[in-house]
């Protein structure tokens, strides 16, 4: 489960980083910002390629692996001569990653659509809100620039925590699982010991980063840049564990949380 979990985390997050760039798309930031941002993806996908690799997946998405890093590879390299990192191609190569992500997913666990529809925000989840920390990095080191690139990155984050959040309440109401032998709803899974784990990424994974970003949100008014830095952080670490804990779940009892 450990491989697995690890698999799909390093896809997930290799194939949506890159498109936090849609944040600050408007007015790009300069002073080679992308190398890092486009570096960090590669080398965490040349991790992944190495787990998928020993997989059990067919050829032909192993050689699609291979292609796509091949693709990364060359885009960075471009991208590295340049002021910004030119936004289409980066989309375009995120969504063929995705969709070599949903081959491997598919293959290795149940849930369906919905299992990878709830992985590609916990992927998008993930990636935003460590754009936003190591954004919040950069106030620090780059002086003059303007707020308004630290608040639009934590407002999209806010916007996809939020989605998860309205995504647990339905599917806790309307949401069935098997569990020994019966047909139950979520939230009455909920109520059983092993159920009763689910507050752990519920709560880490949506409450707390949801609630801590209403104070993100005034620090930033205040134009406090490193404690709404220290806050990420913290929000970042609730976040993985959430990440992590969502992925059990999904992969022991087939939830799409």
């Amino acid at each position: 489960m450990l491989y697995t979990i690890t698999l799909l985390t390093t896809l997930y997050f290799a194939f949506t980083y890159p498109l936090c760039f849609w944040i600050s798309r408007q007015d790009p930031l300069k002073n080679n910002f992308h190398h890092f941002h486009l570096g960090l993806p590669v080398i965490v996908g040349i991790l992944a390629l190495f787990f998928v690799v020993r997989a059990e997946t067919p050829g032909w998405v192993n050689i699609g692996a291979v292609l796509w890093m091949i693709a990364a590879l060359v885009l960075t390299a471009y991208a590295w001569r340049r002021e910004t990192a030119p936004i289409g191609a980066t989309t375009f190569l995120c969504v063929c990653g995705l969709g070599i992500t949903y081959q491997v997913q598919t293959g290795l666990i149940a849930g369906g659509m919905p299992g990878l529809l709830t992985m590609t925000l916990s992927g998008l989840i993930f990636s935003a809100s460590l754009y936003a920390m190591n954004l919040g990095h950069w106030y620090l080191n780059v002086h003059g620039l303007p707020i308004k690139h630290l608040r639009h990155a934590a407002q999209a984050f806010w916007i996809l925590i939020a989605a998860r959040l309205l995504w647990n309440l339905v599917h806790a109401f309307t949401g069935q699982i098997v569990y020994q032998g019966q047909n139950i709803r979520l939230y009455e899974f909920m109520g059983r010991l092993d159920g009763f784990l689910l507050m752990v990424p519920i709560f880490f994974g949506v409450l707390l980063p949801f609630g801590a970003m209403f104070m993100v949100h005034e620090i930033i008014k205040l134009k406090n840049t490193q404690a709404a830095t220290g806050i990420l952080y913290v929000i970042l670490c609730g976040v993985l564990v959430g990440d992590i804990a969502y992925k059990y779940f999904l992969i022991k009892f087939g939830i799409t949380l």
